[in-house]
């Protein structure tokens, strides 16, 4: 009889032991001419690679772009006109060269198996250079932010004070099932007292995904403080996203041999010490 102790983060269920392995998604395996983007006239969803286990939603007609992500490689913070709706604020990616930018209401999908499911680590997120100037000045369809003009606040709120927000908020799905979690990140937030600490993204932040689970597909909704009687959001509903990450389980191995069994320190909210016996 051969004893082993197994000492770390694993986690055993049903004396089923699962190993984990990440995916990341840089964009950078694509090649583009410089300040370029993709596009695909037939609006076909596109995949890195056959090994990533991520497909991301694309949508083209009538020589636009209408749903889901597009990969790119624009660096421009000076162009704030909606002729320059694929920048990120950040001027360059998160790292390496591309990065993509995403519709609201975007989807990306993750291929599972019986014995291969994911999660969605985290990404980075920042706003375009187009949303940043629409937050900070306005467009001829959205309010600047902190503008009390439309809101009915202005009797009793200071002008520039409107406690504005704009955010992502993620939802993860599972054969058709929304995840009882979700995640969000402001990209904008107005809501403290004062001005001193309003602040607008213009850098990369990270988006942590693990609290909603295993998913088949996940939904990037954008929302905000801005909108008409008809609940639909007048901020424009763009951000770029890189340094997309999975991990799935892989490697299942399931231990119908063993004997004596133990676990210690219990209770533990740290690493757990699992011995157990082999049968010869």
């Amino acid at each position: 009889m051969n004893t082993k102790t197994k000492i770390g983060t694993i986690i055993c269920v049903m004396f089923s032991c699962y190993s984990h392995a990440q995916v990341t998604e840089t964009f950078d395996s694509y090649t583009l001419t410089p300040n370029f983007f993709y596009q695909d006239n037939n609006g076909t969803d596109w995949k890195p690679s056959a090994t990533k286990p991520m497909t991301f939603e694309y949508g083209w007609n009538n020589n636009t772009w209408t749903s889901g992500s597009v990969y790119t490689n624009i660096h421009d913070t000076t162009d704030v006109t909606a002729s320059n709706i694929y920048a990120c604020a950040s001027y360059t990616a998160y790292d390496g060269n591309n990065y993509a930018t995403v519709k609201d209401s975007a989807k990306i999908y993750l291929e599972n198996t019986p014995t291969f499911l994911n999660k969605v680590s985290g990404f980075f997120i920042t706003n375009t250079t187009f949303v940043k100037n629409a937050l900070k000045n306005g467009t001829a369809t959205s309010r600047k932010f902190g503008d009390t003009t439309g809101t009915g606040w202005g009797a009793f709120t200071a002008q520039g004070n409107y406690p504005d927000w704009y955010k992502l908020t993620v939802y993860g799905y599972y054969n058709g099932v929304q995840s009882q979690n979700n995640v969000q990140l402001y990209l904008a937030d107005y809501r403290p007292s004062g001005t001193v600490n309003d602040y607008i993204v213009k850098d990369w932040r990270y988006v942590n995904c693990i609290p909603i689970g295993f998913v088949d597909s996940i939904q990037l909704i954008l929302s905000s403080s801005d909108y008409n009687i008809a609940y639909r959001m007048k901020t424009p509903g763009y951000f770029s996203i890189d340094h997309f990450t999975t991990t799935n389980n892989v490697g299942i191995n399931e231990l119908d041999n063993i004997v004596n069994i133990t676990l210690s320190p219990n209770p533990t909210s740290q690493n757990l010490n699992i011995t157990y016996a082999l049968i010869s």
